[in-house]
């Protein structure tokens, strides 16, 4: 779940005057070879999500040993999604990822959906995901508060907005601020990181019971219930998230047909042997019973390997790290929403810059806008649910184009998997995104007929934004967004 890197990304999509998607690579620019994408891929994928999500899983499947199961599935589900892509970034050369595929397959109403998708639902929620968590280990690291109180739940919303309004104004200062803040909180994420294994370490060592340390990797007591196990997944994808990075800058990668699946799959497997390094960390510290019911996984391990100095320096370096995120999503998710203004999804004001940062500030004030509404969840699994599904929905649809382009279009990428795979995953994607409605547990249920109200309401203006009608001079929205837009120019700072 590591997006602040994508900020500092930059990633050339799609030009806004353009509604054709470019087909020709960049030769001129091939200059990313096979280390540095192993290196933004990993980085992307080992983000803040082993701080958040390994006791949810436990709690899902109930035994370590499953936990650990599905942490390697998830990783392996994250491995040949990222050969597909790998196949598709040859078919489609160029840079854009998703955007690029999606347009070309399914023209330009699909690709503002996921334009729109992306700025409105899926960054947001991750956003408050990030302050969420930030908040509860500040919280827990000083005070037993009960994380069930109803004033946890109001602190919790009132601390992602202010977390989000403070973010907002930093990116509206300086951009370069951001990246470099960016910068020095993510090593606080690895520096966490050493910690939980040195600790871990430490204690699986001094452990006088090393027996009942081993009997926490056992499968007994695994539930069996299908859905349950499938949404014991979320967490686990959700931290791989970040597989598909390397397609946002594939027109500039070196060989690519080579160079692509290779750091794809040498970036994953070390991602799993990551994300199983930390689990089993938490395992030999923590009790199972204390793994299942703890709302900060990483603190509960400090404060039992190191006491009060663990929790402190364990929970610092958690609300670096998220707060790195935060960041890098207001950069990254306000370009986003410029982006759409350009295209004519939203009013045309916010594709404005101040003139003397070059801040799109007011798509910064949207942003922090959107994720104050979405402060208001303030369940971290129905957050996770929504991110899960619009995110899969678009990745099913970029399986679908891989087999579209191949056996429709004729055309002959450089690299191809065989096509079960993407077959497969096309399937467990539909099942992966029903999960939770099939479920008991109703944050669960609640969460999916969210996203599908609000993928409701989005589909209908990613459409009618392809009407030509609704772009004449003469529209009155166009007259009405034209108006305004001049309006906010003529006061000489933004242009």
């Amino acid at each position: 779940m590591s997006e602040s890197q994508r900020a500092t990304e930059s990633s050339p999509l799609l030009s806004p005057d353009t509604p054709d998607v470019k087909e020709t690579g960049t030769p001129n620019t091939e200059q990313i070879k096979l280390f540095s994408c192993v290196s933004v891929a990993l980085s992307m994928m080992t983000g803040v999500g082993i701080f958040i999500f390994p006791n949810l899983v436990l709690q899902d499947v109930e035994s370590g040993g499953a936990s650990l199961l599905i942490w390697t599935t998830a990783g392996i589900i994250a491995l040949l999604a990222g050969l597909c892509y790998s196949e598709l970034s040859t078919a489609l050369p160029g840079s854009g990822g998703e955007l690029v595929y999606i347009q070309k397959v399914y023209g330009r109403a699909a690709a503002n959906l996921f334009l729109l998708t992306s700025a409105f639902v899926k960054y947001p929620a991750i956003t408050i995901i990030m302050t969420r968590t930030s908040f509860t280990y500040l919280l827990k690291c000083f005070t037993d508060f009960s994380l069930e109180s109803s004033p946890y739940e109001f602190l919790l919303s009132l601390a992602g907005i202010f977390i989000v309004v403070t973010t907002c104004l930093m990116a509206c200062c300086s951009t370069r601020l951001c990246t470099v803040a960016i910068n020095a909180l993510n090593f606080c994420k690895l520096f966490g990181i050493l910690l939980i294994l040195s600790f871990a370490l430490y204690v699986g060592i001094t452990a006088p019971d090393k027996a009942e340390i081993a009997g926490r990797f056992s499968l007994k007591n695994t539930t069996t219930h299908v859905p349950t196990l499938l949404i014991s997944l979320f967490g686990a994808i959700a931290s791989y998230e970040g597989w598909n990075s390397l397609n946002l800058v594939a027109g500039e990668v070196h060989n690519p047909q080579h160079t692509m699946p290779l750091a794809i799959t040498i970036a994953t497997c070390s991602a799993i042997v990551f994300y199983l390094s930390c689990n089993i960390a938490y395992l030999v510290v923590l009790p199972l019973n204390v793994m299942k019911s703890s709302t900060a996984v990483a603190l509960d391990l400090g404060r039992i390997a190191l006491g009060q100095c663990g929790t402190i320096l364990l929970s610092i370096c958690v609300v670096a790290s998220c707060l790195a995120t935060v960041l890098g999503l207001v950069l990254c998710n306000s370009r986003l929403l410029q982006r759409a203004a350009r295209d004519g999804q939203i009013p045309e004001v916010f594709k404005l810059t101040l003139n003397r940062t070059a801040t799109p500030i007011l798509s910064v004030i949207l942003h922090g806008l959107i994720c104050s509404v979405f402060a208001m969840i303030t369940s971290l699994e129905a957050l996770t649910t929504i991110v899960i599904i619009v995110s899969w929905l678009f990745y099913s649809l970029c399986f679908t184009a891989q087999l579209v382009l191949r056996y429709r279009d004729k055309v002959k990428p450089s690299f191809r998997v065989a096509v079960l795979i993407p077959v497969l995953l096309i399937m467990f994607s539909v099942i992966l995104m029903i999960s939770p409605a099939l479920t008991n547990v109703g944050k669960y249920r609640s969460s999916f007929f969210v996203t599908v109200i609000l993928l409701a309401i989005l589909t209908p203006i990613s459409v009618l934004s392809t009407l030509p009608s609704l772009h004449r001079p003469d529209s009155p929205l166009v007259l009405t967004s034209n108006k305004l837009t001049r309006y906010v120019e003529s006061s000489g700072s933004f242009s």
